[in-house]
């Protein structure tokens, strides 16, 4: 074979050969050459989502009830204050179960969604003062506010927007109990005296107030926890308890009464009791019994109850 011939044959090899090492993995994307080494992978960053709009479940802009309550302040001037309660959060308290067990009453007055509707209410009868005897003075407007809710007891439709018992009213002993949210008491406008101290409660609460609930047999009232109380000015000596070595003074929660219960133009009447006076109290147990204390924010726990042996039955085991 000539030189000529043996060129051509060269060269077609060669060809073959730039294909397999180089177009071939160009197009195929494979490595030329040796493998090197393996590229370690790169996770990728995470990105948390955007936060989902937290639903408001009582807008502002929602329908609302909204009461007009006219009340006079220690000063004796007469006030205006309006309340705005969303429908929804009032029509929710009432299909709400209750409690039968007063010892868990405190969570009324401390209810979420009751709150910006008593610290609204709160700051408005009784803005934060620098002055220490400017602030008992409307500490005390904020009291006279809620003793000033006329009183209605639970067994009268009357103490209802709606005009009938709820349908979670309960019947007891001597007639029906219902205590109410903090909102159902503003949107009724009446109430009896566990309306009342829950009121209070919850809105000396928005103000840091550390309270109590009072109960005696027949009545609950408020204690508000004051230190060195003494009013230099007060005719009375001011009643207090002692509770794990905290001094909580009497409040009145309620004072004004339906003058006459078989009217159909109902009259109240009454006036405002001051911090710490059960001198004036219709009430006798207030003045007679020693309440039990009833913490707002507590869990009843077992050393809260007697427990009394009990007899098996006839032929029990």
């Amino acid at each position: 074979m000539e030189w000529k011939d043996v060129i051509p044959v060269l060269a077609g090899g060669l060809v073959i050969l730039v294909v397999a090492l180089v177009v071939k993995p160009a197009l195929l994307g494979e490595p030329i050459g040796s493998p090197g080494p393996v590229p370690t992978p790169v996770p990728p960053v995470y990105v948390p989502p955007p936060p989902s709009p937290t639903a408001t479940p009582y807008p502002e802009d929602g329908p609302a009830s909204i009461r007009t309550l006219r009340w006079t302040s220690i000063d004796g001037g007469v006030r205006t204050t309006e309340v705005r309660v969303p429908e929804a959060l009032f029509l929710e308290r009432r299909e709400t179960p209750r409690i039968a067990d007063r010892l868990a009453w405190g969570r009324y007055a401390l209810a979420d969604a009751d709150r910006p509707v008593l610290e609204d209410l709160a700051r408005r009868i009784a803005p934060p003062a620098a002055n220490p005897e400017e602030q008992y003075f409307r500490l005390m407007d904020l009291v006279f506010f809620v003793q000033q809710i006329p009183y209605v007891p639970d067994n009268n439709t009357d103490s209802y927007i709606e005009g009938v018992l709820p349908r979670h009213a309960r019947q007891v002993v001597g007639g029906v109990e219902y205590q109410k949210y903090p909102v159902e008491m503003l949107v009724d406008g009446k109430g009896d005296c566990e309306d009342a101290a829950i009121l209070m409660g919850g809105l000396l609460d928005a103000l840091g107030y550390d309270t109590v609930l009072l109960g005696y047999s027949d009545h609950m009232a408020l204690g508000i926890r004051m230190e060195g109380f003494n009013p230099y000015y007060a005719k009375y000596t001011p009643k207090y308890f002692t509770y794990k070595g905290k001094h909580y003074y009497y409040v009145e929660g309620t004072a004004f009464t339906r003058k006459n219960l078989s009217t159909t133009s109902p009259v109240f009447q009454g006036s405002p009791f001051p911090i710490g006076n059960t001198q004036g109290s219709p009430i006798p147990s207030v003045k007679s019994e020693t309440p039990q204390i009833i913490p707002l924010r507590s869990i009843p726990t077992p050393e809260d109850y007697q427990i009394h042996p009990v007899r098996l039955p006839a032929g029990g085991v």
